[in-house]
């Protein structure tokens, strides 16, 4: 029974050695790519700081001014909750983020997007402050008493406003 032990043990060893061996094959600019991928993987922010989900759209003032309400409309009143609302106001490209980002089984739409991602209660929601900038507007909310901003894409389509983007600011320091 011993050897049995001491010859798994010695089996175990070189296996480890082996598979180290061949890591250690790559020069260091060959692994540094794998090293950084890894990080990035384990970022769950490193979405949010993708712009490219958050297409410019170039908006006249009145039509900002729509949007700006209807934004602060919509949150104030969690309509983004409503599949049928997020149909009628996000284009499909908005829609498939939101499918996207859905992560529990079945099919649905990430409707927290909208929201701070840290609380999942009810109580003082509403918009804070709205600002336009680069074409994108960022919005700062009051989510239950957490505090967030959002980088929202939207533009206005036969009258109505359509979102077509949606991504956390991350330089904004979620408060509680």
């Amino acid at each position: 029974m011993k050897r049995i032990v001491i010859l798994l043990s010695a089996f175990l060893c070189v296996s480890v050695i082996l598979s180290s061996c061949k890591n250690s094959e790559k020069t260091p600019s060959e692994a540094q790519p794998q090293a950084e991928e890894a990080i990035q993987a384990s970022e769950p922010e490193a979405q949010a700081n993708d712009l490219s989900r958050v297409p410019v759209h170039e908006n006249t003032a009145e039509e900002d001014k729509v949007i700006m309400d209807f934004i602060k409309e919509m949150f104030a009143q969690s309509s983004y909750t409503e599949d049928e609302f997020l149909e009628k106001h996000c284009t499909p490209n908005m829609l498939a983020q939101l499918k996207e980002d859905y992560d529990y089984e079945g099919e649905g739409y990430a409707n927290w997007d909208f929201r701070s991602e840290s609380n999942d209660g009810f109580g003082d929601n509403h918009i804070i402050n709205i600002e336009k900038k680069d074409g994108r507007y960022y919005y700062e909310g009051n989510d239950g008493g957490t505090k967030f901003r959002n980088i929202i894409s939207a533009f206005v389509k036969d009258g109505v406003v359509m979102f077509d983007g949606i991504t956390r600011d991350i330089t904004y320091p979620v408060s509680e």
